[in-house]
């Protein structure tokens, strides 16, 4: 009885979201891999007390921020309205690495599991020269009973992703583009995101300043011809026959 009422509580809460999830995230990376992101999330108050409410929350995300070294300056803003809490996170990181990839922090302390969902599984890799992106968000293990939300309430609701890249991506899945494919734009309506998982990803060409290391390559080779030419012309002076 007791499983059955607490699955039924989860159920209640889910079916009185009430369309009033949003998500809206923007990150900014830097050719050296530092970056900034911005995080702004609207949690429905049915939602919110499944994660401890405004303290909870705000408890949850200073563990993610302690936990994860590469946060160089971050700050936090939440407001309480009637749709229901609304968070405004801002952060620069040093690495883009360790700010993405969970296992790059091993000291991060646990996040309940239903943030953990909210935050998706990112895999950040390199391949060759090229950095490969990989994110996957399973909203639906995030809102229990969301089979269950009729699609009118999650209309005009979306699960928006904005990342700035300091090069041109060779191989994306973005809804859109701008600044010479350097803007990705993802926007998943929400009823789309509680239905199925949300896939992000790209592949970029690592910003390599190739014009800068030809430049340095040439002063190099002029250097190393300088040198011998002058090794080999005090060899041949103190070869020589003396008169």
């Amino acid at each position: 009885m007791r499983k059955f009422c607490s699955s039924y509580l989860l159920l209640f809460c889910a079916l009185s979201l009430s369309s009033c999830l949003d998500s809206h995230e923007e990150v900014w990376l830097n050719p050296d891999a530092s970056g900034a992101a911005r995080i702004k999330v609207l949690l429905p108050a049915s939602t919110l007390a499944l994660y401890g409410g405004e303290e909870g929350v705000k408890k949850m995300v200073g563990g993610f921020v302690s936990g994860t070294p590469a946060i160089t300056s971050h700050a936090l803003e939440t407001e309480i309205s009637d749709g229901g809490l609304r968070v405004d996170f801002a952060a620069t990181f040093g690495n883009a690495l360790e700010f993405f990839n969970p296992s790059a922090a091993p000291d991060r302390p646990e996040i309940p599991a239903m943030g953990e969902e909210m935050l998706g599984k990112t895999d950040v890799n390199f391949s060759g020269l090229s950095l490969v992106f990989n994110r996957r968000i399973e909203l639906a293990k995030a809102v229990p009973g969301a089979l269950f939300i009729p699609a009118s309430q999650l209309a005009g609701h979306s699960v928006t992703t904005i990342i700035h890249l300091p090069k041109a991506a060779s191989s994306h899945n973005a809804d859109s583009t701008a600044d010479g494919g350097r803007t990705l734009t993802w926007s998943t309506p929400l009823v789309t995101a509680l239905r199925k998982p949300v896939e992000r990803n790209f592949t970029m060409p690592l910003p390599i300043p190739w014009a800068t290391i030809s430049v340095f390559l040439i002063l190099l080779l002029i250097l190393l011809a300088t040198i011998i030419y002058y090794l080999r012309s005090k060899r041949t002076r103190r070869a020589a026959p003396q008169v």
